[in-house]
């Protein structure tokens, strides 16, 4: 019986590492892109401030959208993997249900 509790703990850290390993891969590519493209504007030698405002919305929308798109990606990603989780718990629960329904029937037959 502690055996089994020891793999289920185990399992519960496993699964609770692959949650927060998406966003944390998330935000060090944000942090990347982020220094990227202070690095390409500072070695170009613009400033965003300096734009007019329609020019200042053009370049945000153009620097946000791969961020949006990587965002969108991992949670689709992460997504996948909690359907997959509810799934083997679903099945681990019908499993049990059939073991105590087993049970039941030998308990209410008399032993057979």
């Amino acid at each position: 019986m502690a055996e089994t509790s020891a793999i289920t703990t185990d399992a519960a850290l496993d699964e609770d590492r692959e949650r927060r390993s998406l966003p944390r891969i998330g935000l060090v590519l944000t942090a990347i892109y982020v220094a990227g493209l202070v690095i390409y504007l500072w070695a170009q030698g613009q400033n965003p401030a300096s734009l007019d405002l329609n020019e200042l919305g053009d370049f945000l929308g153009g620097v946000s959208s791969p961020l949006a798109f990587l965002w969108l990606v991992l949670g689709f990603f992460q997504q996948g993997r909690e359907i997959r989780l509810s799934n083997k718990a679903l099945k681990l629960q019908a499993a049990e249900m059939r073991r105590s329904v087993d049970e039941h029937r030998r308990l209410a037959g008399g032993g057979d």
